[in-house]
């Protein structure tokens, strides 16, 4: 779909539109040096190896928000720190040698470039006997400055998927800007996303980039972690964060097959501005794929397992306020379920406040989770979802 790392920025309000680039770099695919997965001797299946990163270094290179320095994100190296310990990374045109240092977490590293020549327009790193130019991008926090800012990663989910999820928290939550990053959709092309997103009143900023690097699949030999591995998804959220939210009203991340649902209350952004710490945890409660319309989205599905158990989903979701003292701490990683070295008792949950979790808007790339269910007035009931 497209060139990647390329993008599109659209300003709805002045019908202004230009190009957006991430700077992303890989080694040779020739070369003997290649990131390999944790405890490499333990045997793996074919399906995680073929969706491993081996290669990429980093996803984007970019001016911070001060326009000091210069930040690299990419994914986390396990065997390639030495590698990145001894890497030169020089700017041009000045040719300066640029001191570097390395924020590490469980899935993503974030690369600090201190004190960068105002002039620069590339960084040349040296890396275990490549060269690679990693043009510096502008930073894009002025973009989405005092937007409520929703974002998402989505490969191949329906059109109509998109533009109801899209409107939908539009309508409800009061989302102003969002940046869609596709991770290399055959089923139609970039200016079918853009015209689907530019097509909703009420929204006036987005963004698409294409973003067509390896998802890497469950790393099932883990019991811990078992999806340490996304690097993708989890190093855009690092750059959605430092690249183009830290002037946001609030951040708020959420699939395409999650809605959110504040009750009547303010919206998640207007709630993760009035945390004490910046943080609005949210519990999600799963939809069975039961289909009693056929709108061909989120609508056509309101039934929940009666069973509390069964109906909770465990993997929580947040609204962040980007603009807290303590974001600027590049040990600072948002996950996709957590904030990770969040500030101390970071993480807040408001009552009634939720998100709709709906296993009929899938495409089965993971479980099967969409296969059609029939209602049984036993285990199920309907829920009131105001749509």
């Amino acid at each position: 779909m497209g060139d990647a790392s390329i993008g599109c920025l659209l300003n709805l309000s002045t019908g202004e539109r230009e190009s957006v680039r991430l700077s992303t770099v890989q080694l040779d695919n020739a070369s003997d040096v290649k990131r390999r997965p944790k405890y490499p001797e333990r045997e793996r299946p074919e399906k995680f190896l073929a969706s491993f990163d081996f290669t990429t270094l980093y996803y984007d290179c970019f001016w911070d928000q001060n326009t000091k320095d210069v930040l690299c994100v990419g994914p986390t190296p396990t065997n390639l720190k030495p590698h990145f310990k001894r890497a030169v990374y020089r700017a041009l045109p000045s040719g300066k040698q640029i001191k570097a240092k390395h924020f590490f977490s469980l899935t993503v590293m974030s690369t600090q470039l201190k004190d960068v020549p105002v002039d620069t327009t590339a960084i040349e790193m040296h890396f275990a006997g490549e060269t690679h130019l990693m043009p510096v991008q502008p930073n894009g926090c002025d973009d989405f400055s005092r937007e409520n800012l929703m974002f998402t990663l989505s490969k191949n989910n329906d059109l109509k998927w998109i533009k109801f999820w899209a409107e939908y928290h539009v309508r409800k939550q009061n989302v102003s800007a969002i940046i869609l990053f596709d991770n290399g959709s055959d089923q139609y092309e970039m200016d079918d996303l853009i015209k689907t997103l530019t097509d909703i009143d009420g929204l006036k900023k987005v963004l698409v980039v294409s973003m067509p690097y390896p998802y890497c699949a469950k790393d099932e030999i883990l019991r811990v972690n078992p999806y340490w591995a996304h690097f993708l998804q989890i190093a855009l959220m690092s750059i959605v964060l430092r690249r183009f939210g830290m002037g946001a009203n609030a951040i708020l991340n959420l699939d395409i097959d999650e809605l959110a649902n504040s009750n009547g209350q303010a919206d998640v952004f207007q709630l993760a501005e009035q945390s004490s710490l910046g943080i609005l945890a949210m519990k999600g409660v799963w939809v069975e794929p039961i289909a009693e319309s056929e709108f061909g989205d989120h609508r056509d599905f309101c039934v929940v397992a009666k069973d509390e158990k069964q109906s909770h989903c465990y993997a929580g979701k947040w609204a962040i306020d980007p603009k807290r003292k303590w974001f600027k701490k590049l040990k600072v990683f948002p996950y996709m379920h957590w904030i990770e070295n969040r500030a101390q008792l970071g993480r807040r949950y408001v009552e009634g406040v939720h998100f709709w979790h709906f296993k009929g808007i899938n495409t089965n790339w993971k479980l099967n989770r969409a296969t059609p269910m029939q209602f049984d007035p036993e285990i199920h009931e309907r829920r009131n979802i105001e749509f």
